[in-house]
């Protein structure tokens, strides 16, 4: 016998058996279920956006706060809004705005620099004051894609304005498809006709959204830029009808969708006066001359229904001269230098193609501009370039 159990005292051994065996039964249970056996609650899933091609990347981008809305930015759009990045600067996704409701600036920061989009939208008494409070407020600042009356202004206050490229512009009432230059468009046209390809003018109730998507990401997988939807210098695709924005649609003679065109609207003083070619994308099955075929059918059209201009927007690095305001030269020499690059146009962007297109169509080529207000800066350049999404 123990000296507890002689005292009549229980032992350290039983008085905590004794104690095991009082705790109530389901935490005893617990306690004693072997740990593979155990059911812990499930963590909750993160809610995440679903998974989406490029071609919806403008749709799934939230709208940024701005003091400037989106109906004010309408209104002067209509009354501005006569140069091809216009309708871009008022409904791009992730674009930040200067002004208020009597004009503003359009851009976008990279990296600690700004980038402002296209030109001012304002009357131009206004465009003065509005671009020198913008350049105050942001500092280091690069006008990209302005026409030349912005530029002359920026070069007054002591901005390097270099050549970007050229805006081709088709006058559409003095247009005509007579000659030889403009065989190659008529020889598409009459190539798809004879094998019952059609084009036709719709909106998103008659061709479904899911059928673009199909060929605008068939043709971006033939890109040398796969990866990405183009943007700020580009408008992202947006499947949606949009006011004034109109779709021209190539079809099979089975009725497949094989490629489009989709034009973003033109406004001067309250009126329509014209499109720019926003979107051109083509079915890698598709026919060979099906976008010439699409062109020459928006061009008549147009020219039918009276409108003033067609812009085929721009063709970027292509003929610069720097002949007219004070330069960077070092940017001149990078720009000059990627256009001709063979590895620039074959891994990167296909410049020399884009602008020897435009050109076959013999429109007007106006020079549009690179205005930074510090010299050659290659920091500045690779941020635009990042900022496009190209590279």
């Amino acid at each position: 016998m123990s000296f507890d159990e002689s005292l009549g005292l229980d032992s350290p051994k039983a008085v905590k058996r004794q104690a095991v065996e009082n705790l109530p039964s389901p935490i005893f249970k617990l306690q004693t279920k072997p740990l593979a056996n155990l059911k812990f609650p499930k963590p909750l899933k993160k809610k995440r956006r679903r998974d989406i091609t490029q071609t919806y990347w403008a749709a799934e981008q939230d709208e940024l706060e701005s003091k400037i809305s989106r109906s004010a930015r309408d209104e002067l759009l209509r009354k501005f809004g006569d140069f091809s990045l216009a309708f871009s600067t008022a409904v791009q996704p992730r674009l930040e705005y200067f002004g208020d409701d009597q004009g503003f600036i359009s851009y976008r920061r990279r990296w600690g620099v700004t980038f402002a989009l296209g030109d001012v939208v304002a009357a131009p008494d206004r465009i003065p004051e509005l671009v020198d409070g913008f350049v105050r407020q942001q500092k280091h600042v690069v006008f990209c894609q302005a026409s030349r009356t912005l530029a002359a202004h920026l070069n007054d206050r002591g901005f390097f304005v270099n050549e970007m490229g050229v805006d081709t512009t088709i006058d559409l009432a003095d247009y005509t498809f007579v000659g030889k230059q403009k065989e190659w468009l008529r020889y598409a046209a009459n190539w798809c006709q004879r094998r019952e390809f059609r084009i036709i003018e719709a909106n998103f109730g008659q061709i479904h959204p899911d059928q673009v998507e199909e060929v605008s990401e068939a043709w971006r997988n033939t890109r040398t830029v796969k990866s990405k939807e183009v943007r700020f210098l580009n408008r992202p695709i947006v499947l949606e009808d949009e006011p004034d924005v109109r779709k021209f649609f190539f079809l099979s003679p089975q009725g497949k969708l094989l490629a489009f065109i989709f034009l973003d609207p033109l406004y001067r003083d309250g009126q329509l006066i014209g499109f720019v070619t926003a979107f051109k994308r083509r079915h890698p099955e598709a026919p060979m001359y099906s976008e010439q075929a699409l062109m020459k059918r928006v061009i008549e059209v147009l020219k039918d229904e009276g409108h003033q201009v067609l812009r085929l927007g721009l063709s970027p690095l292509a003929n610069i001269a720097d002949d007219r305001f004070m330069f960077s030269s070092l940017t001149q020499r990078v720009f000059n230098g990627s256009y001709n690059a063979g590895w620039v146009n074959r891994y990167f962007y296909h410049l020399h193609g884009h602008a020897d297109y435009k050109r076959r169509f013999r429109g007007n080529e106006e020079k549009v501009y690179f205005c930074s207000n510090r010299g050659f800066s290659l920091y500045r350049l690779f941020a635009l370039i990042g900022l496009c999404g190209v590279a």
